[in-house]
């Protein structure tokens, strides 16, 4: 059940839609009373924009009640990392804003995505006074597939291949909740199509059978209406049209109508691949058709999430 993860992994194929559908889900889970923290990893989205607010920055911000948010880069995670293993301000200073080690720490394969995946956790760990949790849930916006596995991998590779010390007491710590299917899950965000589907196959498989992550399910993004496919009436009607118009505005009508129909057809022969070769439940959240997403459009995505989720 997703309404009681401490961690949600959002992964998916580069322009299907990852971030927007991270956003819904955080509303969501916040209408429902939980404290919810959504984390993007060097987001170039306008995050500001689709929550209705001034900014989203390295920063956690307050979005709503219960929904905060912050757009993390690598070089103000290290720095939160090092405040955290270093615990001393001074000391940090000496060691980490030396030019010597940040020229070195620069080399360090992995280090950048390790630090937004860490920072991710951290979030998840945090108590306020009276020992609740901070965030009942943290949602982990991820890069796109390729870049996720890699990043998903390093706690273990860190406990494989670094001596003891803090770096792997937080790693351990960090690959206990990431292969613990009681706390965390991820859900993998996908378009009805070739590719994204595909990478969709290839995500899961990585994630069960490599990293040892539980899939929640799949959230199928950008469908098209399904008027023509439920109404065969209607697309019968169509059908007539189609060669007996010479109005041109009704011509117009007629290809747009085609083209949805057509691009219907499409979305369903690949949720019909996902169902064969993946038994996972199914969010389904549809194109709005607009320029530009904006609060509105979340929120509309949001509530028709929030459907899905409790019928799943």
């Amino acid at each position: 059940m997703v309404f009681d993860k401490q961690l949600i992994i959002i992964g998916g194929k580069g322009g299907v839609g990852r971030t927007t559908v991270a956003l819904a889900l955080g509303t969501t889970l916040a209408r429902h009373g939980r404290r919810v923290l959504v984390t993007h990893a060097r987001s170039k989205q306008r995050l500001a924009n689709l929550l209705g607010c001034p900014h989203v920055g390295e920063q956690i911000c307050a979005v709503e009640e219960n929904l905060w948010a912050v757009n993390m880069n690598p070089t103000a995670a290290i720095r939160e990392i090092g405040m955290m293993v270093l615990r001393f301000k001074t000391l940090y200073n000496a060691v980490l804003e030396n030019k010597l080690v940040k020229h070195f720490l620069r080399a360090v394969p992995a280090l950048e995505q390790y630090s937004m995946l860490g920072k991710a956790w951290f979030h998840t760990t945090e108590k306020l006074a009276d020992g609740r949790p901070k965030y009942d849930t943290v949602i982990f916006d991820g890069p796109a597939t390729g870049h996720l596995i890699n990043m998903l991998r390093i706690p273990q590779v860190i406990l494989d291949t670094v001596p003891s010390g803090p770096l792997i007491r937080d790693a351990e710590k960090a690959q206990q909740l990431l292969s613990d299917a009681r706390r965390a899950m991820m859900w993998i965000v996908t378009l009805a199509e070739e590719m994204p589907v595909s990478e969709t196959l290839d995500l899961h498989r990585a994630a069960t059978q490599e990293l040892g992550i539980h899939v929640g399910g799949i959230i199928v993004n950008q469908l098209y209406p399904d008027d023509f496919q439920r109404d065969d009436i209607l697309r019968g009607d169509l059908q007539r049209l189609r060669g007996h118009c010479s109005e041109p505005q009704l011509k117009q009508m007629v290809r747009a109508a085609q083209t949805m129909c057509s691009r219907r057809d499409i979305n369903n022969k690949y949720m019909e691949i996902l169902d064969k070769k993946l038994s996972l439940p199914r969010a389904e959240l549809p194109n709005l058709f607009v320029d530009e997403l904006d609060r509105d459009s979340l929120d509309t995505l949001s509530r028709r999430l929030d459907r899905s989720l409790i019928g799943l």
